[in-house]
């Protein structure tokens, strides 16, 4: 905000806009007496002209289409701040490492995609409708890379949760799975704390939920095991969960969504071109802040909310506190939620690109005149592109 003032600074007009100019006289996309209008303009007349360039943008089919495109895919961005504990829970690790394997394959994704974006528009002098079809057509290929993130590790079967602890006493195979049961049911257990344990293939959400009476201590006071478990098949159980880390297809997983995003970013720069010749010149500026405006209000503003309710539904195992408040969510049925939550980003993908090529189909052929109001309140043409 201190510096903001040097904005100020910038002249009107840059000192190449005149080569600019003439090249846009010579294609016909301007002229130079609307350029010298346009920067003769004072505040008052830019604002009396704002709500005549609203009605223009307004009625530009592209221009919509390319932003409803964008709200749709800026909803499916939105997952993306909870993939850090998705992948924790998913493949196994602390939130360390999860921030350090996804900051490598967001580096590469992102770099490798903006790099691929500039040498697409260095390929060819683009139309801009031929421009927009290959950005359509770079966004629906970059869709199918999004299930890499299903090859995660097996999900752990937790007693009292997905299996009920009759059926690892081989007991009652009907039971309905419930944390508290017989064998457990004098131990006073809560889901304030998750600090699970394991026999065998089953973990257990805690020694309480295990119905263990005694701990076993090495040299250093630290427990290694437990033991008299009234729950447990084996009557013994060891801290942690059954599962292991699963590194082979960890990075298998993040190959695939990293390759999926250099495919994606590839097309950043064509996007970026398309918005600026979707509309007449004038309109450019008023065009970006109501793209900005727009695609944070309907996108990434109720992106995470949307996920977040979606998470939420499948949770298991809240924590609740011993005054009965409510906290973070412990367990999750992984399967359920990970199928739900990637099919909820490829349809929006989908509706994403389904959008854009809309928005190819009713790009126009080359420099279109719209009917709008000139500056100073005259009837005239804007060019379109």
């Amino acid at each position: 905000f201190i510096f903001s003032f040097l904005v100020l600074l910038f002249p009107r007009q840059m000192p190449a806009a005149s080569i600019v100019l003439q090249e846009k006289v010579k294609r016909g996309i301007t002229t130079a007496q609307e350029k010298r209008k346009e920067l003769s303009r004072s505040l008052g007349e830019i604002t009396r002209d704002m709500l005549p360039a609203m009605k223009r943008l307004l009625k530009n089919q592209a221009l919509n289409c390319l932003i409803l495109g964008d709200i749709f895919l800026f909803i499916g961005v939105g997952a993306y701040s909870y993939y850090p504990k998705l992948y924790a829970k998913i493949f196994r690790l602390d939130y360390r490492s999860v921030g350090r394997v996804m900051g490598i394959a967001n580096m590469i994704g992102f770099g490798v995609g903006l790099v691929g974006s500039g040498l697409l528009m260095r390929l060819r002098k683009w139309e801009p409708k031929d421009l927009q079809l290959v950005y359509a057509i770079v966004a629906t290929l970059a869709i199918p890379w999004t299930f890499g993130s299903l090859y995660y590790c097996p999900s752990d079967t937790h007693a009292g949760v997905e299996i009920s602890y009759e059926q690892v006493l081989g007991n009652n195979a009907s039971s309905v799975p419930t944390l508290l049961g017989e064998c457990n049911s004098g131990c006073g257990c809560t889901t304030a704390f998750y600090t699970p344990v394991c026999d065998g293939n089953i973990t257990f959400f805690s020694p309480c939920h295990a119905g263990c009476s005694r701990a076993v201590l090495d040299d250093k006071e630290i427990v290694v095991a437990y033991e008299d478990c009234a729950c447990t098949a084996s009557g013994s159980a060891i801290p942690g969960v059954c599962g292991t880390t699963c590194p082979s297809r960890l990075w298998t997983s993040m190959s695939i969504t990293t390759t999926g995003t250099i495919v994606g970013f590839s097309g950043f720069a064509a996007h970026a071109y398309i918005y600026q010749r979707v509309v007449s010149e004038v309109d450019r500026t008023l065009a970006q802040g109501m793209r900005s405006s727009i695609t944070r209000a309907l996108g990434t503003l109720p992106s995470p909310i949307i996920f977040g309710w979606v998470i939420d539904k499948f949770c298991t195992v809240w924590r609740v506190s011993e005054d009965g408040t409510r906290g973070n969510c412990w367990l999750y049925d992984i399967d359920n939620l990970m199928l739900w939550f990637i099919t909820m980003r490829v349809v929006l993908r989908c509706l994403s690109v389904t959008c854009y090529f809309i928005c190819w189909w009713v790009y126009p052929e080359s420099t279109k005149k719209v009917e709008g109001e000139e500056n100073g309140g005259e009837k005239g043409e804007k060019n379109a592109i």
